[in-house]
């Protein structure tokens, strides 16, 4: 996979994912399930890009596999931080556990991030052109509001 290919990609999941930080905190998600929450990002894609139904159906599938993929990553995120907090107090940093912690949370990404890529990959190449310019205005303005924030 080219790494154009990969930045694009990688910026419409932070871009989504934005979006569905600031659809949760907006109507209240954050006491939701995960199912709830990928139906509510996946009505507000639906409204905002207004997908046909086989749009529609490519976007939830694409938005399970991210929500899988964040509950897998989820588990053991308490002990890492504990784990980090005791390193912190040692008095020399161990770079090696560092690492392998960080590893131990990216490997299961990388193992999942192929399955994401090409679902989004099947849900972009379904939109319109005007679909796609929508989205990405979108991103631009996200962009541009977050560089305004700093």
């Amino acid at each position: 996979m080219k790494i154009s290919t990969r930045i694009i990609a990688a910026v419409l999941l932070v871009a989504g994912s934005s979006g569905a930080v600031y659809a949760f905190s907006k109507h209240g998600g954050w006491g939701m399930t995960a199912e709830e929450k990928v139906e509510l990002i996946s009505d507000r894609v639906t409204r905002k890009l207004n997908l046909d139904d086989q749009q529609r159906e490519k976007f939830a599938e694409l938005a399970e596999l991210v929500a899988v993929t964040l509950q897998e990553v989820k588990p053991g995120r308490d002990q890492h931080f504990a784990e980090l907090g005791s390193l912190l107090q040692e008095p020399s940093f161990n770079q090696a556990r560092a690492l392998e912690m960080i590893q131990q949370k990216t490997q299961l990404v990388n193992e999942k991030a192929p399955l994401v890529i090409s679902s989004l990959a099947v849900f972009l190449d379904s939109l319109s052109v005007e679909q796609k310019q929508q989205l990405q205005e979108f991103m631009q303005h996200r962009h541009e509001h977050h560089r305004s924030d700093r």
